[in-house]
């Protein structure tokens, strides 16, 4: 018999069991409240926590916000695998990915309290998918065997969108960077580059391993404008547009423009300088053709105006002279003197073609010719001179045909063979290449002129060469490196005028000690060559009433005077309305009109339109100190008999005479 215990043990018993249910009670309570709390979180958390069974891969748990985000509620997962649930690459790599934890946790145990991060893209329920980072603990057993996954989805699409738009956005400034056409580079405060795209590169004539990592400095012409350079961005924060000159690899120099700001880091520290460089080379040098092209015209201009008085002067000269001769014995001592004075009458109508030529309003009387038959005649006469000088052809057999002024263009080549020669004072060679090329129009614009087929010549000597300062100016009237009285100036100036006229135009290379080349094109003509006439020039004379026009009263007597030796009547008139008036008065008397093109008041085209209006069928043979082109060719188009230039002799006047009165008349 089991002793019974004392009634007060039994009574302190039951309060302490009271004491330990109530402490039981209160701990239920804090263990409910907290679980209440985990709950919340767990329910009202974007994310989505979950657990899955490491034997069958079905999920355990998941928390409500599954269905916000894969539209599935947790119940209708439940009943799908995981491999359901997700894309097949993701189910591939995500198993895979576990293959390989568990293969490294039989070496590493230190694997198992490891938590584990990676992106994988589920499936939702309206079939869209959605890219999720995944973050999961694996559970272990007391065998080491898995037996649950617990772990986190978090959305991750915006990201994800984010992402791709950066890379989006890297790859196309890394096109424009590898694509662009101006060098971009990037370098250090102290100028090392640590990028370069390969426009800069190949700008440069570097290779990438070359200029990578190498000073900046290198680049630059002159280290003084980098210092510049470094103050004013430093003082602006940029520069723009800033013109620098910088060389290439084979020291060559190139003019460029320098876009520039500086390179900053997250935190605002200066790193380095980052830009853009572009070549402007050729536009600066095109720029400079274009100004040059300015300047001859506007020079060309004043040339003309020149000539075309010099000419006035020597018309009188000239008419003078030929009156004397005529009534001169040539026996006579001063016979001889004569002639001499109409030879060096010649010799300034010659200077005055060739500054009227510079000045692309030179008599151009166009035929169609080959130029190789020009360079062999004009070298062949030079030849003769210039002894100590060798010339070598190379000519095209199958040189395309021009159309030009052949006096012009033998003029133009024993020009540049004169400048070679003086090039040239102990003697040396010189070599003349004709060919045909083609031409496109960007290759032309500095020139203004259109593409197309174009007949070269190119000049070359082994002279002493010309510096830039030389080569800026050769082109211009009255300009020679000759002493005094040595040299006109106009020689390669009226080379230019006359190229220009023919609608072509000239280039010269040259170097210090190492020679001059010329090259001039000329547009090729789809005519045939023309057969030369021979010319003849009778006296010829003759009893027709001819009014004479010209503002200078001293031209206008000597004209008469000329006229009245050749048998004719004349009647003279000093300005446009006095010879309107004159005839208007003897509409049926006067047989020619010789009238002059420059006048003051009313010009002698303004005087040509007033006397068609009075007789439609006049007879006028214009005159100018002018060549044919521009306000004369426009006359003869309109129905002028013909022109003759300022100075004319007794010869040629009476040639042009009979040649106008030659045509039908409708009066």
């Amino acid at each position: 018999m089991v002793d019974k215990p004392p009634y007060d043990e039994l009574i302190q018993r039951i309060r302490d069991l009271k004491t330990e249910n109530t402490t039981l009670r209160q701990d239920l309570v804090q263990v409910k409240c907290s679980e209440n709390k985990f709950r919340m979180m767990i329910e009202n958390i974007p994310d989505i926590i979950w657990t899955i069974s490491a034997d069958n891969l079905r999920t355990e748990y998941l928390s409500p916000s599954v269905e916000t985000m894969l539209g599935y509620s947790a119940e209708e997962l439940k009943q799908k695998s995981v491999k359901e649930m997700v894309t097949p690459a993701s189910f591939e790599f995500g198993t895979q990915y576990l293959a390989n934890v568990l293969e490294k946790q039989k070496t590493d145990p230190s694997i198992m309290q490891q938590t584990h991060s990676f992106e994988i893209e589920y499936i939702c329920k309206d079939g869209s998918l959605l890219w999720m980072e995944l973050t999961a603990k694996l559970i272990f057993g007391e065998k080491g065997n898995v037996i649950d996954i617990i772990g986190v989805s978090r959305d991750i699409s915006k990201r994800m969108i984010a992402e791709k738009a950066l890379k989006k956005s890297e790859e196309r400034y890394r096109s424009l960077f590898e694509n662009s056409r101006d060098a971009i580079y990037i370098t250090t405060i102290t100028g090392k580059m640590i990028e370069f795209n390969p426009s800069g590169i190949a700008l440069f004539g570097y290779t990438r391993n070359e200029m990578i990592g190498s000073d900046i400095l290198k680049i630059y012409d002159n280290p003084e404008d980098r210092k510049k350079f470094q103050k004013t961005i430093r003082e602006n924060g940029y520069v723009t547009d800033y013109e620098i000159k910088f060389k290439k690899k084979d020291d060559t120099r190139i003019d460029c423009l320098l876009t520039s700001t500086l390179w900053y880091s997250e935190t605002g520290e200066v790193l380095g300088y980052q830009g853009i460089i572009r070549d402007i080379t050729d536009q600066k040098r095109m720029i400079q053709q274009l100004q040059q092209m300015q300047k001859m015209e506007a020079i060309g201009t004043l040339a003309g105006g020149i000539a075309h008085n010099f000419n006035n002067l020597l018309m009188t000269i000239q008419g003078n002279t030929s009156l004397m001769l005529m009534k001169t014995d040539p026996e006579h001592p001063n016979y001889k003197k004569l002639r001499t004075i109409e030879q060096h009458i010649q010799h300034g109508s010659d200077l005055s073609r060739q500054l009227l030529g510079f000045a692309r309003g030179g008599q151009h009387e166009s035929k169609t010719i080959n130029l190789n038959v020009i360079v062999r005649m004009s070298s062949k006469i030079f030849a003769t001179t210039k002894k100590e000088i060798t010339v070598h052809y190379t000519l095209d057999d199958d040189l395309l045909p021009i159309c030009a002024d052949p006096g012009q263009i033998e003029q133009t080549i024993l020009n540049l063979l004169v400048n070679a020669a003086q090039a040239m004072p102990d003697g040396g060679d010189i070599y003349i290449q004709t060919e045909n090329v083609f031409l496109n129009e960007f290759q032309l614009a500095p020139y203004q002129n259109e593409g197309g087929r174009y007949v070269k010549i190119s000049v070359t000597d082994t002279g002493i060469g010309m510096d830039k300062i030389i080569q800026e100016k050769i082109f211009d009237p009255f300009f020679t490196t000759k002493g005094h009285g040595q040299g006109t100036g106009l020689g390669l100036s009226s080379v230019y005028g006359i190229v220009k006229n023919h609608r072509g135009y000239v280039t010269v290379y040259s170097e210090e000690g190492k020679g001059s080349t010329f090259k001039i094109f000329l547009p090729a003509s789809d005519k045939l060559p023309e057969k030369k006439k021979k010319a003849t020039e009778p006296l010829l004379r003759g009893n027709e009433t001819i009014l004479i026009v010209d503002d200078e009263a001293m031209l206008t007597e000597t004209g008469k005077s000329m006229l009245n030796e050749l048998g004719y009547q004349v009647l003279t008139a000093n300005d446009g309305k006095t010879a309107i008036e004159t005839y208007a008065s003897h509409p049926q008397k006067i047989d020619l009109v010789i009238l002059d093109m420059i006048m003051p008041k009313m010009s002698g085209r303004a005087t040509f339109n007033h006397l068609k209006i009075i007789d439609p069928a006049v007879k006028v043979l214009v005159s100018s100190g002018y060549g044919i082109n521009g306000q004369a060719s426009k006359l003869l188009e309109k129905g002028c008999r013909g022109f003759i230039q300022k100075p004319f002799n007794m010869m040629e006047l009476s040639k042009k005479i009979r040649d106008s009165l030659g045509y039908k008349s409708q009066k």
